[in-house]
């Protein structure tokens, strides 16, 4: 996931067959696999997995990170200080999420910070704490139950609630329908 303004945010998606719709359904244990491509290297992609683990275990996903572990699916997180790939992909869901500023060196320059790339990360962090991506991961995957339990969530904000709701009407899930 390279560093996106959320107002500007773009996906791919194609339509899945009804085979792939059940392969989806059955999703419970997610492999992350963050890697950070940053000018001078060094940076750590620990900090990016955890908050992805964080959000995706509030929907009681179970997260490994060891490839050799049993996993459903892969995360791929591509975290980059600049913007170097453009292009198509074998990836059929992909999302970014950007950092409110284009050139990481100047907005560190700025920010009086010694490392453009250790601070596009950290600002990056801070996008993904708010992007709600694992709803919209859910909500893709057809995983109404794990959205309404995180509905009827203690402390959740009524923002995360309208997001959530509309993506349940937007997956027309019976589950949510009052009985």
């Amino acid at each position: 996931m390279p560093s996106l303004i959320q107002s500007s945010a773009a996906a791919y998606r194609e339509y899945f067959t009804p085979e792939q719709k059940a392969q989806l359904e059955k999703i419970q244990t997610i492999l992350i696999d963050v890697t950070v491509i940053a000018d001078r290297g060094g940076v750590n992609a620990g900090a990016l997995a955890d908050i992805a683990a964080e959000r995706l275990n509030e929907l009681s996903y179970v997260i490994v990170r060891d490839p050799t572990r049993p996993h459903d699916v892969v995360l791929r997180m591509e975290c980059e200080q600049r913007k170097i790939w453009e292009g198509t992909t074998a990836i059929k869901w992909q999302k970014e999420v950007r950092t409110e500023f284009e050139d990481a060196v100047a907005a560190a320059q700025a920010a009086q910070a010694a490392d453009p790339g250790v601070y596009a990360m950290t600002k990056l962090q801070e996008a993904l704490r708010k992007y709600e991506f694992a709803l919209l991961l859910a909500a893709e995957w057809g995983h109404a139950d794990r959205l309404l339990a995180m509905l009827d969530s203690p402390g959740i904000s009524q923002a995360r609630k309208i997001k959530i709701m509309s993506l349940l009407g937007e997956m027309q899930a019976d589950e949510a329908l009052p009985n």
